[in-house]
């Protein structure tokens, strides 16, 4: 399946004065839940879909245990899981004044796993080997993707989905 994406022109003129125009990824159809993935999974497995939905449920307790722990998370073939603290702007004039009341934000970074491409001496991401890209004409069951993975927008359009 491809990723579809569509061009999206910047609200942002760029040096030269002009509104450059931008690849941005279009989701399609409905989000993936838990649920579903359980189902797709039991399919492909010798599981009941209840037992599949068992071990998602268990794995984000696990994991959440494990990040609040300070550890990182690394599922093969996946990717490594992460917490990351955002700290507020204003710094403290020396290291014993530092404290978590400056920590403002926690976020769960995830980065998918690296392979080592053949022949290139590269790295690249074991999620994105064999991507492709399709220009999406359809209509009304797409929406705008929210992440920054379909180039630079140079901005976007504000919305957030509730279900990310």
């Amino acid at each position: 399946m491809p990723l579809f994406y569509k061009p999206l022109q910047s609200n942002v003129a760029s040096k030269d004065g002009k509104k450059k125009w931008h690849p941005r990824l279009v989701k399609v159809g409905k989000v993936v839940d838990t649920q579903k993935i359980g189902e797709l999974i039991a399919d492909k497995a010798s599981l009941t879909a209840g037992d599949v939905h068992n071990v998602i449920r268990n794995l984000m307790s696990v994991m959440r245990e494990q990040l609040l722990g300070s550890r990182s998370v690394k599922l093969d073939g996946l990717g490594t899981f992460t917490m990351i603290a955002n700290a507020s702007g204003k710094g403290v004039p020396t290291a014993d004044e530092v404290s978590p009341t400056q920590i403002v934000n926690l976020r769960v970074q995830f980065t998918p796993t690296g392979t080592r491409a053949a022949g290139t001496g590269g790295t690249t991401r074991a999620m994105y080997t064999g991507v492709e890209y399709e220009r999406w004409t359809g209509a009304t069951d797409a929406e705008d993707s929210d992440d920054d993975t379909g180039g630079n927008t140079g901005g976007g359009s504000g919305d957030e989905d509730p279900d990310a």
